[in-house]
């Protein structure tokens, strides 16, 4: 019976704990944005893909490998939003504490996710300061 209720623990806690292995990959995609490394971008995107794989979440994988396969820094960043947009998806359905906030910058219109504080915009080198929280 014990071993049933601790099966049944880690079954339940199995969705938490890739959501939060796919935001530490997430965040290290959006980190190379910020150092404008599209090797960083690359690998860590590759990263993500084969997580968000092993998780099942094909969207996320599809949307990660075409940010690990891009050429130039301008492709990875229209390939980030969309992964950013299924982000956030995963982001709203996991409890709330074990998550980044959403963030989003209305000179791009596009939004990312990070941890609440200091705001690091990923899309534009000139405007990593620019964006507002928008959800927690």
């Amino acid at each position: 019976m014990k071993r049933f209720f601790l099966t049944l623990a880690l079954v339940a806690a199995l969705p938490a704990m890739a959501s939060t292995t796919l935001f530490s990959k997430y965040e290290a995609v959006r980190q190379g944005f910020l150092k404008s490394s599209l090797k960083d971008v690359q690998s860590s995107a590759a990263q993500l893909a084969t997580e968000a794989s092993k998780a099942k979440n094909t969207a996320v994988a599809t949307h990660a490998k075409a940010v690990a396969t891009s050429t130039d820094l301008a492709k990875a960043k229209a390939s980030f939003a969309k992964l950013s947009d299924e982000m956030i998806k995963v982001q709203k359905a996991s409890a709330k504490g074990q998550r980044p906030a959403v963030y989003y910058c209305s000179m791009v219109k596009k939004s990312w996710l990070q941890t609440k504080g200091k705001v690091g915009n990923p899309y534009d080198a000139s405007m990593q300061m620019c964006g507002e929280l928008k959800s927690e």
